[in-house]
């Protein structure tokens, strides 16, 4: 294919049409990891106002911005939550510190001292309009909307005892990010995310910036209008048995514009010992977490399955 076959949440969550979509689920996941989800129920306005908002924030002045960054977080580890520059984070080791810009948030807990929980220091209404506002109700929606319904459809291909999801998600962990990609020169270098699943929004632009390694070659990824993209996580692959796939992505933006991406990275509760069906992986989800963001902001290791992509 020239592009990614596509999903729609709504059939998936239809009486009538949720078999038959979600035996099109399976064979996308075992072939290809990624796909667009279409009829997803998020309100474009609502994406647009995210994406303008932090556009508006990524342009105010460096010294204001670095005021929100990692070191003025309190949560653990600090480099979940807040500002970062460019050349701040490093995807793969070969590659270097990508050249983009972004700022992290989750579900807003006070007093939860877990690894990933608590809250996070935004810049106020005055200074960023809209900015914490508009992330957070978009938060809102695809955590009401969209994650159960698609986190119920795989958790069922995986062939999880009646519940799993339920059980297991009830309290997800999410690492909401907005980035903010150059209009020359902005990337991400090639790596797998380390969750169960990843929905990615983004605005709707003529490049093909997002690129997905599929049978031995790169595929540009384009916008489809009124969908998300959609990747699976290396915490899927090992409760699949490696039936399904974390499939290695990168992003290589050059364009009149710069590119804003907003990417939610779902997890389990934190909490959470999790075993494939068949047993072969059994993992701390807290653990696998704090050893990915280890690799990638101390020992320089890169982002998922990063060492292992050439």
């Amino acid at each position: 294919m020239s592009t990614l076959p596509t999903i729609s949440l709504a059939k998936l969550s239809a009486n009538a049409t949720r078999e038959e979509e979600g035996d099109r689920l399976r064979v996308v996941c075992e072939e290809y990891g990624f796909f667009y989800l279409i009829e997803h129920g998020i309100p474009k306005e609502q994406i647009a106002e995210a994406i303008d908002a932090s556009r508006r924030f990524f342009a105010l002045p460096p010294a204001t911005k670095e005021r929100y960054s990692h070191a003025f977080q309190d949560v653990y580890p600090a480099t979940a939550r807040g500002y970062s520059p460019l050349l701040g984070e490093m995807l793969h080791p070969e590659a270097g510190p990508d050249p983009k810009e972004m700022f992290d948030l989750g579900i807003e807990s006070e007093g939860d001292r877990r690894p990933f929980a608590g809250r996070t220091h935004f810049p106020d209404a005055t200074l960023a309009p809209g900015f914490a506002q508009s992330l957070l109700a978009l938060q809102a929606t695809v955590l009401n909307g969209v994650v159960p319904q698609l986190g119920n459809a795989l958790a069922d291909l995986i062939e999880m005892e009646q519940g799993w999801f339920q059980r297991h998600f009830s309290a997800p962990t999410v690492l909401q990010r907005v980035i903010r990609y150059p209009s020359t020169g902005g990337a991400a270098a090639k790596h797998t995310d380390d969750g169960f699943f990843t929905l990615l929004l983004q605005e709707e632009l003529p490049t093909r910036s997002l690129q997905v390694w599929l049978h031995g070659r790169w595929m540009p990824v384009p916008s489809l209008p009124d969908s998300l993209v959609v990747n699976l996580g290396d915490m899927l692959q090992a409760l699949s048995d490696d039936r399904f796939f974390s499939t290695p992505h990168q992003v290589v933006h050059s364009g009149r514009t710069d590119r804003i991406s907003l990417p939610f990275f779902i997890y389990p509760d934190v909490d959470a010992q999790l075993t494939s069906r068949e047993g072969t992986y059994t993992f701390s989800v807290a653990e696998m977490m704090l050893r990915n963001f280890k690799s990638i902001w101390e020992t320089g290791d890169g982002a998922g399955r990063a060492r292992e992509l050439q």
